[in-house]
């Protein structure tokens, strides 16, 4: 036999075994093949296409109708701190695109939302600008060209010189009017309701206080009324939910009461909220955004997604699935 060819069968017999161990791997039930959802799972574990748990918390969804895609923006409290951004086509799978603001010197960053500004073709972000133990209590807002940042830091401020933490954000779709109703002075004494200025960059001088002791304001409007949705002031912990009503914007607004139907533990189902959000392509179908903090703010703090109902007697009722899909909802004849 000719010594001289054994290195080359062997260096061929090695590479071939090389082969079919990394096939064998990658097509096993350990590769890490990305979850695919096909629906809400209340409080499970919501992975995105990384693998990893979303990480995007206290913020709010928008859609973007040019490129029919969903962005969801929030708190990213991995590395690096500051507001996460996740697109989907469904809401139920979701990609993860990275930090689009980082918080840098910010101490505190929290509650980012993000609109939308259709005459200046830019995004517009405003959040809880804090620091010092939570005693500088503004407001920030960012801007960018894309919906996938990097969003630029503006401005930081007292809005017409109130204290200002807990923020909701919301666009009323016939006037494209912006409002931010906000927790304003001292320990959260009341929540107070700003429009703001028609570039989404700054607020007005129509700023008026709602008198309610609570935090995280979010707005949902139907047929001429608006619902006002606040949480308790109870830091971390969940607390019961309250809903108030009005027929304008800047109130005054009657409080109705919880809207969560059998809550047992009247603790808007372990969970605090943090946006409403309207779901295009179905009829009067509104999503709850509430967060699981377990006690602190983490990557892997949880989600309470569930479906908004506006009764027939204009009462909003949320109530607790474990799991549940968009079929819910009644889908919107196409024009």
């Amino acid at each position: 036999m000719d010594k001289r060819n054994k290195p080359q069968s062997l260096s061929v017999t090695r590479i071939s075994l090389l082969i079919f161990l990394m096939t064998l791997i990658f097509s096993s039930p350990f590769a890490q093949n990305p979850t695919y959802f096909t629906s809400f799972k209340t409080g499970a574990e919501w992975l995105a296409d990384d693998g990893l748990p979303i990480d995007c918390h206290g913020g709010n969804i928008i859609y973007v109708d040019s490129l029919q895609t969903f962005f969801w923006y929030g708190e990213h409290y991995g590395n690096p701190r500051g507001a996460a951004c996740y697109s989907s086509k469904d809401l139920y799978n979701w990609k993860n695109e990275g930090v689009v603001m980082t918080k840098g010197n910010i101490e505190i960053f929290e509650r980012p939302k993000v609109i939308y500004d259709e005459i200046n073709k830019r995004y517009v972000m405003w959040f809880h600008y804090d620091g010092n133990r939570y005693s500088i209590a503004e407001l920030g807002v960012a801007v960018s060209d894309k919906p996938t940042g990097p969003f630029k830091l503006q401005n930081h401020f007292r809005p017409n010189g109130h204290e200002s933490r807990d923020i909701g954000l919301y666009v009323d779709p016939e006037t494209k009017k912006a409002y931010i109703g906000y927790a304003a002075d001292h320990v959260n004494r009341t929540i107070r309701m700003v429009e703001l200025s028609a570039d989404y960059l700054n607020v007005t001088s129509n700023d008026v206080d709602i008198n309610a002791h609570c935090e995280g304001p979010d707005i949902l409007k139907k047929n001429g009324t608006f619902y006002l949705f606040t949480s308790g002031c109870s830091g971390w912990t969940p607390n019961p939910g309250h809903y108030y009503t009005s027929t304008s914007i800047t109130g005054p607004y009657v409080i109705q009461g919880s809207p969560f139907v059998g809550d047992a533990g009247d603790n808007s189902f372990n969970s605090q909220r943090c946006y409403i959000f309207k779901i295009p392509g179905y009829k009067n179908a509104y999503l709850y955004m509430g967060d699981r903090w377990n006690g602190s703010g983490s990557p892997k703090s949880q989600y309470v997604f569930l479906p908004i109902t506006i009764t027939p007697g204009g009462q909003m009722e949320i109530h607790f699935y474990r799991e549940w899909d968009l079929n819910i909802f009644t889908p919107e004849k196409k024009k």
